[in-house]
């Protein structure tokens, strides 16, 4: 993926605080966000809404992910993708692969075919895909409480990941 390419696809990232209820927990995407061009509602863990809350808001902030505590949109995504890889190599050393900003929604998608009870309709519902073929014709659901359900479900994970839970792994002899 091209440095321009890494631009053009995190200006979708380009979100207002009025597209989030923090209090019911959704993020409502505008069609001028998505690639399908049409309203996207993404459910927000609580981790994701704790997040979200601890995000600085100065006066004048409208925008939800910026470099200015929401006075203006983030911009620059190449450069903060370059720090992002020197932080990460300095705490992983070698250990850390090659990858592009879009291997994360890769990554997180990847990891809820792995969560039993997310059918593969609502994982791709998850990412902003649309419904396949007449189920967008004969299936109006939103699936929203599915989705959440998804999202709550790959919080958790995420935080087994960062806090080291080790609960399902055998120790094996060498």
């Amino acid at each position: 993926m091209s440095v321009s390419s890494v631009d053009t696809a995190l200006t979708r990232l380009i979100s207002m605080w009025t597209d989030v209820d923090l209090a019911s927990g959704v993020w409502k995407k505008p069609p001028a966000s998505t690639k399908q061009k049409t309203a996207h509602e993404v459910p927000l863990s609580n981790d994701a809404v704790a997040l979200l809350k601890s995000l600085p808001r100065g006066k004048g902030a409208d925008f939800v992910f910026s470099q200015s505590d929401g006075v203006r949109p983030i911009a620059r995504f190449s450069a903060e993708k370059k720090k992002l890889d020197k932080a990460m190599k300095k705490e992983l050393g070698s250990k850390l692969d090659a990858f592009v900003v879009h291997d994360i929604r890769r990554t997180m998608r990847t990891g809820l075919s792995a969560i039993p009870n997310v059918t593969d309709l609502v994982r791709e519902l998850v990412i902003g895909h649309t419904k396949p073929e007449l189920h967008k014709v004969y299936d109006q659901h939103a699936y929203q409480d599915e989705k959440r359900h998804a999202l709550d479900a790959w919080a958790k994970r995420l935080r087994g990941i960062v806090a080291g839970d080790s609960s399902n792994v055998v120790q094996m002899r060498g």
